[in-house]
């Protein structure tokens, strides 16, 4: 599948060069500045995140969010998560070295996804342009859901 996309996108990227030279060379420098400055940010917080599990002790870490937490692990990786803001291409390397830790699953969901998607620290900004009522609306939802992914994926993998 994957030579497929790369296959596809190298045929449409020498369709676009000969119908516009000038545009297609336009979009893949906007392209490279996207993808640069996502790199550099995804190395800056995996670093910062390598430190910080490093320094943590596994024990502490699962003390409160391992197989023997649990509602208590749950409700710590949902706050946890909803505190801080990252995007996924860095919450999803953290949530398989979580894993790695012998974290369960539902834990890991819940922590993700309130990461990526609860945002107490993103809440003044959003409040400004959407609104208090969306902005409390958005991420009460966002939460719930989170809630109930984690309590689903719990159920599914049976832990």
């Amino acid at each position: 599948m994957n030579i497929i996309l790369w296959a596809l996108t190298t045929v449409l990227l020498i369709i676009s060069f000969i119908k516009d030279r000038d545009k297609t060379f336009k979009a893949l420098k906007k392209a490279w500045k996207k993808i640069s400055s996502i790199f550099v940010l995804f190395f800056f917080i995996m670093a910062l995140t390598s430190l910080a599990l490093s320094f943590i002790p596994p024990e502490l870490i699962n003390h409160y969010i391992g197989k023997e937490s649990g509602i208590n692990g749950l409700l710590f990786a949902l706050g946890f998560g909803s505190v801080s803001v990252m995007p996924g291409f860095v919450a999803f390397p953290l949530g398989a070295t979580l894993r790695m830790q012998g974290i369960p699953y539902y834990i890991i969901g819940a922590f993700t996804l309130s990461l990526m998607t609860v945002g107490f620290v993103t809440f003044p900004l959003e409040k400004k342009f959407l609104g208090t009522k969306v902005a409390i609306t958005r991420n009460g939802l966002s939460l719930l859901i989170a809630i109930i992914t984690a309590l689903v994926i719990k159920l599914v993998f049976g832990e």
